[in-house]
């Protein structure tokens, strides 16, 4: 009996650390945005991408160095000609605990919102999963 009380003693302890990971508690993940050069485009991007952030469960940081997502819009490029549809591309860095990475996202203009979702929706399969 001895015997046993030590093993539940010992998986007890040895779980005791993962317990404490706010992980596990569900805490709530946090991200912060950073648009520069500053412009209208880019703020409105920035805001789509706060309010999809906010629908999946993130609170906004004041500073990167305390946000598990930091997102540093860089550049909007915009395509209005008479020979393609109004589309336009932003240029941004994303960090997270797996490092930093460089993307661009390329979208209709009218769907602004839905693009900034499925950003969110890519980067979160990548920023949920554990190591």
């Amino acid at each position: 009996m001895l015997r046993l009380g030590s093993a539940i003693l010992a998986s007890v302890l040895l779980g005791v650390p993962r317990a404490l990971d706010a992980r596990t508690f569900g805490a709530q993940r946090s991200a912060h945005i950073e648009v520069a050069p500053s412009s209208p485009a880019l703020d409105a991007f920035a805001a789509e991408l706060s309010r999809a952030l906010a629908d999946a469960g993130f609170s906004m940081a004041a500073h990167p160095g305390s946000a598990t997502l930091v997102v540093e819009v860089h550049s909007l490029w915009r395509c209005e000609s008479t020979s393609c549809p109004a589309s336009e591309a932003i240029s941004f860095t994303v960090r997270d605990r797996q490092g930093s990475r460089s993307l661009i996202l390329h979208y209709a203009t009218e769907e602004r919102p839905a693009a900034a979702r499925a950003l969110l929706r890519s980067l979160e399969g990548r920023t949920v999963r554990e190591s």
